[in-house]
């Protein structure tokens, strides 16, 4: 049956498909599979085209986003959705692209420098997957674009705000978390000098024996995280206190002497060699904080200062006399000595020995004390056994 005897033939019978079949089934068949294709690539059309408009103002949208989050989101749809949607899309993304990349840089802005290496980080390898995903449609524009700011984003950009960072905030121990992203990026390059030895350069600008925050942002350091600031930090801090040639502020050991932190600041006062600063310590120290060790430091220094150790030594030993154990602490202690002269350093061991000995000669008389009063208590117990009456029972009668 031709094809107009078989629409003469349907219209016949006013399109009752039923009717149509019973009369060509064969011709029925193909006509419905006809009417279903078309039905399906006008579906598939439509359904295309819909997504390519989807695709298209995935693009628009991305450059409203209000945060970064949504921004991500958007991008990330943007990346599966470009190697499928065609030339069109690829053309509109080539005319947005200058408006992403600005949208970008204004939702890092306020970020902290640890949150912008991460998020640069994302976006860096979201646009590479976009020029990627652009080379089927023989852009070379977009594809270069965005080959080039996967780079240049890390390179340039994230490289400036670090440096920018660094070269502007006041280490406090509020930023430990901020340098030690850093230092893990730095580590992650090929020349992880190219930001970490610029970043110690100007860190070792501040004063480290005046800046109590800075010290404070030292003591969270961690050896793994912080890796070559750690290192730097540390030696410029055994440095400060074992050199004798460093000043370290009143606020710095006042902080540590009230975090018990005590040995620290005792080895630095003995050992400093600087005159007027000692000087300085001594008279805000000495004698004033009740603390026997922090006065016995500056005795032990050998740096020439105005001081009255010596009226010092004579008050504590006059106040402790019956004291051996704390004359024996004194009598050890570095620099007594010199301070006290050979000859009242050996009436002080003298002295020392006589207490010993009165203390031994003490125990030896309490002990005989003790010994008497046991045989005295001995004694009367058996003398009053012996005055006891002794009782001779008398004979039971015999029973009958």
């Amino acid at each position: 049956m031709s094809v107009t005897e078989f629409l003469s033939m349907a219209k016949e019978s006013q399109y009752n498909i039923l009717e149509i079949y019973k009369n060509a089934p064969e011709e029925s068949l193909i006509a419905l599979g006809i009417i279903v294709l078309f039905v399906l690539v006008i579906y598939f059309l439509i359904r295309r085209s819909m997504k390519v408009n989807s695709a298209i103002k995935l693009v628009d949208k991305i450059q409203d986003c209000q945060s970064y989050d949504e921004y991500n989101q958007k991008i990330t749809a943007l990346v599966d959705e470009l190697p499928k949607r065609g030339l069109k899309v690829a053309d509109v993304l080539n005319a947005s692209k200058d408006h992403i990349l600005f949208r970008t840089s204004k939702l890092l802005a306020n970020m902290s420098i640890g949150e912008k290496i991460e998020k640069y980080l994302e976006i860096s390898d979201k646009y590479s997957k976009l020029a990627n995903g652009s080379k089927k449609y023989k852009n070379q524009e977009l594809t270069e674009f965005y080959e080039c700011k996967s780079c240049e984003l890390l390179d340039v950009n994230l490289a400036e705000e670090i440096a920018y960072y660094y070269e502007n905030v006041y280490f406090t121990e509020n930023e430990v978390e901020n340098v030690n992203a850093i230092v893990k990026y730095a580590n992650s390059l090929d020349k992880p000098e190219s930001i970490i030895t610029p970043m110690l350069r100007t860190m070792n600008k501040f004063s480290y024996g005046y800046n109590i925050d800075l010290y404070k942002f030292i003591e969270k350091l961690d050896e793994k995280e912080s890796k070559q600031v750690f290192e730097n930090c540390s030696l410029k801090m055994e440095e400060l206190f074992t050199s004798g040639e460093k000043e370290v502020s009143i606020n710095i050991l006042d902080y540590l002497l009230e975090k018990e932190e005590k040995l620290k600041v005792y080895d630095y006062i003995s050992t400093l060699k600087l005159a007027p600063y000692l000087q300085q310590l001594h008279d805000l120290y000495f004698n004033k904080k009740d603390d026997l060790d922090l006065d016995l430091a500056f005795i032990a220094n050998t740096t020439e200062i105005e001081s009255s150790y010596k009226v010092y030594l004579d008050e504590k030993l006059t106040e402790n006399w019956r004291n051996p154990e704390y004359i024996e602490f004194i009598s050890k202690s570095p620099g007594v000595l010199d301070v006290l002269g050979h000859m009242e350093y050996r009436t002080l061991i003298q002295r020392m020995d006589n207490i010993k000995v009165e203390t031994e000669n003490r125990k030896m008389v309490e002990e005989a004390l003790a010994i008497a009063k046991r045989a005295e208590s001995i004694a009367l117990e058996a003398k009053s056994l012996n005055k006891r009456p002794v009782i001779i029972p008398t004979s039971v009668p015999a029973q009958k």
